[in-house]
């Protein structure tokens, strides 16, 4: 999880010195995020999450660019009956299963004529996920880490506040290729919804 936070740190400050030293053609946005999952692991909606964006715009509907993003997922499962499959033994419990997600992926963005202020837009992004899963149980826990493809359709909004700024509202679905052998889960999709503050020309 360390590496990770170094990493999206690291591609932060890329991203803000690019856009420091770019000019119209270059959009940097940042916001938060909200996850819900659609997978076997946990069903509960995560609200602590953040999405960091570079976009060069290439075409004057086109970017292309780079993102990262993350969310924390956790779960309560009040106190159950776990029996071996062979019927040998069984332990009583509640237990806490926890995800960390970070995607990394180059992404295309391509942006419909709107109004004077809203632009509506949809994209793809193509990358890496990392993923920490983890069960706590009493005072023991399992984990596990892993990396896995990971692809992020898109729609969303732009609302122009004014030349230099405007704010965004977009939705993403997080399919996944991250697998666990300890926790037999052969994915982590969830979807994402994201709103906050792009920077650059209007």
């Amino acid at each position: 999880m360390k590496n990770c936070s170094f990493i999206l740190f690291v591609f932060m400050i890329f991203s803000t010195s690019n856009y420091a030293q770019s000019g119209a053609r270059d959009k940097f946005s940042i916001g938060w995020e909200v996850g819900i999952p659609s997978n076997d692991f946990l069903s509960e909606t995560s609200y602590s999450g953040g999405k960091i964006e570079y976009q060069r715009m290439i075409q004057p509907n086109l970017s292309v660019g780079i993102s990262g993003s993350w969310n924390s997922f956790q779960q309560y499962v009040p106190k159950t009956t776990y029996e071996k499959a062979d019927g040998s033994g069984a332990i009583t419990t509640d237990i806490v299963k926890e995800v960390y997600s970070v995607p990394l992926t180059l992404n295309a963005k391509y942006y419909f004529d709107g109004g004077k202020k809203l632009t509506p837009y949809a994209g793809i992004g193509l990358g890496g996920q990392y993923c920490a899963q983890a069960i706590y149980f009493n005072i023991y826990g399992i984990e596990d880490n892993n990396w896995g493809f990971v692809a992020r359709p898109e729609l969303g909004v732009t609302y122009s506040l004014n030349n230099n700024s405007a704010i965004y509202l977009s939705g993403t679905y997080n399919v996944s290729t991250n697998k666990s052998d300890a926790f037999k889960t052969d994915n982590l999709n969830h979807i994402a919804v994201s709103i906050g503050f792009v920077f650059g020309s209007y």
